[in-house]
């Protein structure tokens, strides 16, 4: 029972379970009273430990997806992602706009992105292979993109742009900044790498990532964005394989601190009546997502039940969900309870993908 449980439950949804038992808000605060230290608190080093683990996340994730991994969505693919990223993405924020302009705009770009952990390691796990797995591949990588330029407008709208006229300059800003940075950043930043001798490479990596980060900074953008363009630039560098290396290192040792911070930020006993939201953000996330994939998946198949399932492995949040809800909190764009409701969602999509996508992976298999 156990082992099929793992199976079907993605290591991350323990993480953040642990981060919210050990949270000060629950059995870590009973700890700290009874031992009189301080040891579960949220202080300023976990909240940075938490930030560098989320640059590590999404830098891993550009440098698996890669240049060629979006090229080759093809039209449907790109397509498919696209609706599937912003389907729920705007029908989220129609629906939770009584709350706040502010707050809908987040809960709807958290809704909308894709986390392709839970699907990837069945993939891994079960040797599957064929044009299914790599249309979903693809997919998601097209879809980590569109959702990363939707965070972008979203977070120069929560600083301050509010006219029609000014939303519109600011998607075409952020649009245009962010194809130059990533253009640029692909052809110029492999061809320094292919040339440094294999000592400096790790040396090289952090200064990509950190010197990517402080200058997309400057221009508005958040580092999760920058860290992706890095990871996606390094990818087509012939050092590819040493920096996933070292980083697949820090990822073990610092690669679950995201999600615990995120777990320790849940205040159980201070939330009232988020179930509902909850709720209702994984029932958009789900059919959604679902509705924007699945007709582009049968066009680049021909084939309903691989459609279906490609659409199932695009459900989970996971990650990239809760980097979004973790930016809303810093924002103040959300407050607990739906900070509450968004990890609860990423847990279920997550759970909900993962297990229907394993019982239905066969259809993918390559014939």
């Amino acid at each position: 029972m156990r082992t099929s449980l793992r199976k079907f439950v993605p290591s991350i949804v323990g993480e953040i379970i642990a981060g919210m038992v050990l949270s000060p808000f629950a059995v870590g605060g009973l700890l700290d009273h009874i031992l009189n230290l301080d040891l579960f608190s949220l202080n300023q080093y976990l909240l940075f430990l938490s930030e560098f683990s989320m640059i590590l996340l999404i830098f891993s994730s550009g440098l698996e997806h890669g240049v060629s991994a979006i090229r080759s969505a093809g039209t449907f693919g790109f397509l498919g992602a696209t609706a599937g990223a912003l389907f729920p993405a705007l029908v989220g924020i129609l629906v939770f706009q009584g709350i706040g302009f502010d707050t809908s705009l987040i809960l709807g770009t958290a809704i909308g992105a894709t986390s392709l952990a839970s699907a990837g390691s069945i993939i891994s796990e079960l040797r599957l292979k064929g044009k299914g797995v790599d249309l979903l591949m693809s997919m998601a990588s097209s879809d980590d993109v569109v959702d990363l330029i939707l965070l972008s407008v979203v977070l120069g709208t929560l600083a301050g742009a509010t006219s029609v006229k000014s939303i519109a300059t600011l998607v075409i800003y952020y649009i245009v900044a962010w194809i130059v940075i990533f253009v640029v950043a692909v052809r110029v930043i492999p061809m320094i790498a292919n040339r440094l001798d294999e000592v400096y490479i790790e040396e090289f990596s952090m200064l990509v990532i950190f010197g990517l980060t402080a200058i997309m900074t400057a221009l508005n953008f958040s580092p999760v964005i920058s860290a992706f363009i890095a990871g996606v630039a390094m990818a087509e560098s012939v050092k590819k394989e040493r920096v996933r290396q070292i980083i697949d290192v820090l990822l073990a040792v610092f690669g679950s601190a995201f999600f615990v911070v995120v777990g320790l930020q849940v205040n159980l006993s201070g939330l009232t009546n988020f179930w509902l939201m909850a709720v209702e953000l994984t029932v958009i996330a789900v059919i959604f997502k679902i509705l924007g994939v699945l007709p582009f998946a049968y066009l680049g198949l021909r084939k309903w039940r691989s459609a279906l399932a490609v659409s199932l492995a695009m459900v989970p949040r996971g990650e990239t969900g809760l980097v979004v809800g973790s930016i809303g909190l810093s924002y103040n764009a959300l407050n607990q309870n739906e900070f509450g409701a968004l990890v609860f969602m990423a847990i279920l999509t997550t759970v909900i993908g993962a297990s229907f996508f394993k019982g239905m992976a066969h259809w993918l298999r390559e014939e």
